[in-house]
């Protein structure tokens, strides 16, 4: 059987069976808790690119009130009191409610379990219980269902998104994969949610390193939706920008530019200039601009998405966050390293709040401060970030791994030169 939608077993260091959903008050004790190559001093940061995110539900989650109402014979109702729920203090009320009255293996059950999970994998440090709420739902579906129903495939997309979301690569690589080829046996390879697994599929495979082999997934979806819906449809618009940015990460610098220049004007008039898939657009341009030494046009492009997803998304959401990531890529490049420093601490400093310590994004945010720390001279500090991200690339990605070696050759070269001292 695929593991993926199987929670780790007592040999892994946990026990099997699903948590029970919390309540608000039990939740409350609970913790919420691109990469350079070579070992060159002069190698920047390298700028993120920043895909518009296709898989998961694309649901909004709210929150919602409680209130208290006294009401007297004679006299207008008066509220007397109110509590304010978050998104996860409903769904978690409703889980368990659901639990209660029906067995944690009924449908509805499942359902509000599954929305229990939709709520928890966006807050910080509860990313791992997320995954394992899906997991039992998942594992329930598969047993009661079948591995086809629709119910089924829809919570299978989301676990694998959740998967992506806490990091762990290597199985959401096969639960997309799993996903995928079920969907589009299924549905058919033109369907929509078909597509949406596939760029799924596409995107782990690129945080995995692996850009070749995510780029023809990506262009076989931009090409089904131009065919299916035209040139300026907004998938179509987003799948374009997708697939440019993959580009970029293949070394694809002049078909990517090409792309993005003629991208940013269609959603520009389109749009506007602050629109999230203008932005969006000219962040990944901005990128390509990096890598092609246009150093001056590139800043004027981040600095110009970095406002306007400050303004629109906040500071701490992870597009802004890649955002300023490549902003010190730019700084970099033009050797202005002390003004990137601070920028790739704080980037740092918001991943590991946002994700932890060892998620692969935290891991190449330190990777990228270390880089710059070696130009800047402080090779002490540096060494240490990098025994850290060794460490983590070899968990994350095995030994072998390209991003491995770079650290590895880096580290190396910081503890047996003398001249970097």
């Amino acid at each position: 059987m695929t593991r993926w939608w199987r929670r780790r077993a007592a040999g892994d260091g946990r026990g099997t069976g699903a948590r029970p959903p919390q309540t608000p008050g039990e939740a409350q004790g609970q913790a919420h808790a691109g990469n350079p190559g070579g070992v060159s001093r002069t190698e920047p940061p390298d700028p993120d690119p920043d895909p518009a995110a296709e898989p998961g539900s694309g649901r909004r989650l709210v929150g919602g009130r409680i209130t208290i109402t006294e009401v007297t014979e004679g006299r207008p109702e008066r509220e007397i009191a109110g509590v304010d729920l978050s998104a996860v203090d409903i769904n978690t009320l409703r889980a368990r409610s659901a639990i209660d009255r029906l067995g944690p293996e009924h449908p509805d059950a499942l359902t509000a379990m599954r929305d229990l999970a939709h709520a928890l994998v966006s807050v910080p440090g509860r990313g791992e219980e997320a995954v394992e709420l899906y997991q039992h739902v998942a594992r329930t579906q598969w047993t009661t269902l079948g591995d086809r129903h629709e119910e089924t495939l829809r919570t299978s997309v989301e676990l694998a998104d959740a998967l992506h979301a806490t990091g762990q690569l290597r199985l959401a690589e096969t639960a997309w994969r799993d996903t995928f080829r079920a969907l589009a046996d299924t549905l058919g390879r033109d369907h929509p949610d078909a597509l949406r697994s596939a760029a799924g599929l596409a995107a782990v495979l690129e945080d995995l390193g692996r850009p070749h082999e995510a780029e023809p997934l990506l262009r076989d979806v931009l090409e089904r939706r131009l065919r299916q819906l035209g040139h300026d449809h907004p998938d179509v618009l987003s799948s374009t920008n997708t697939h440019a940015a993959s580009l970029l990460r293949c070394g694809r610098h002049e078909e990517a530019e090409r792309t993005l220049r003629a991208l940013v004007n269609r959603l520009e008039s389109r749009y506007g200039s602050d629109h999230e898939r203008t932005v969006a657009a000219r962040g990944n341009l901005g990128a390509v601009l990096v890598r092609l030494d246009r150093h001056a046009e590139a800043e004027q492009h981040i600095r110009a998405v970095v406002r306007s997803m400050e303004a629109t998304l906040g500071p701490h959401h992870d597009s802004t966050l890649t955002a300023r990531n490549n902003l010190a890529a730019v700084l970099h490049a033009m050797q202005r390293y002390e003004d990137a420093v601070p920028i790739l601490r704080a980037v740092l400093a918001e991943y590991v709040a946002r994700h932890g310590e060892g998620h692969p994004a935290t891991v190449g945010a330190r990777d990228n401060l270390a880089n710059v720390l070696i130009d800047v001279g402080r090779h002490d500090e540096a060494a240490d970030l990098l025994d850290r991200c060794v460490r983590d690339y070899r968990r994350v990605h095995g030994p072998g791994h390209p991003r491995l070696r770079a650290a590895e050759e880096r580290l190396a070269w910081l503890r047996e030169d003398p001249s970097a001292h």
